[in-house]
């Protein structure tokens, strides 16, 4: 049985996976690039991560309201825009994005979850 220190851990580690495939971003672009670019490249895992946490602790120690529905999805947007510019801009192996689906993934995921979170509204 899930207590709710364990299904609150168990979020936080799944919301660390999104930082995996900005990593691996980061790690398969060129040396050669600035720092600036092979982050600014990389930052699509950290906006999900980031929305995850940010929507837990929302719904844990902020006040969740059905009026914080339509800013968190806004800000859902965050990642897919970040994602689409390392479409265009990263400069190492192409292969690197179908990592993007799991973004994708975690992305859904987080629309799902955080929206009840922010929301308070729970199915």
């Amino acid at each position: 049985m899930f207590t709710f220190k364990s299904a609150l851990l168990f979020w936080l580690l799944a919301s660390s996976v999104p930082l995996l495939t900005s990593l691996a971003y980061f790690r398969a672009s060129p040396v050669t690039d600035s720092l600036a670019q092979r982050i600014s490249v990389s930052l699509h895992g950290v906006t999900v991560s980031a929305l995850c946490i940010a929507a837990v602790l929302v719904g844990m120690v902020g006040t969740p309201r059905p009026s914080l529905a339509e800013p968190f999805h806004l800000l859902l947007l965050v990642p897919v825009v970040l994602a689409l510019y390392s479409f265009w801009r990263f400069r190492g192996n192409k292969a690197i994005h179908l990592l993007q689906s799991i973004n994708l993934l975690w992305l859904a995921l987080a629309s799902f979850f955080g929206s009840m979170a922010v929301t308070g509204v729970w199915l």
